[in-house]
């Protein structure tokens, strides 16, 4: 397993933002000394995840979508 994990894909995405969530988005990336599309991401992917009805509302999805096969491994599929 390599040591350094590969970039994740990045996908443009125009979004508008109100005014004052501008400016605290922008003073936040200069207070951690990055860029805003970096404190998006950080901030989407932490606030999204705590919130547990969607968490359960995407696993549930997720088994509706896949079928009896999918839910094995893939190292057991067609091993008799």
């Amino acid at each position: 397993m390599p040591i350094v994990k590969k970039a994740p894909e990045i996908t443009t995405r125009e979004i508008r933002l109100e005014e004052p969530v501008n400016e605290l988005l922008e003073d936040y990336a200069r207070f951690i000394e990055s860029n805003a599309d970096h404190v998006i991401n950080a901030v989407l992917k932490k606030v999204l995840w705590r919130d547990q009805e969607y968490r359960k509302w995407r696993e549930a999805r997720r088994k509706a979508q896949s079928g009896p096969d999918s839910a094995q491994p893939t190292e057991a599929r067609g091993r008799a």
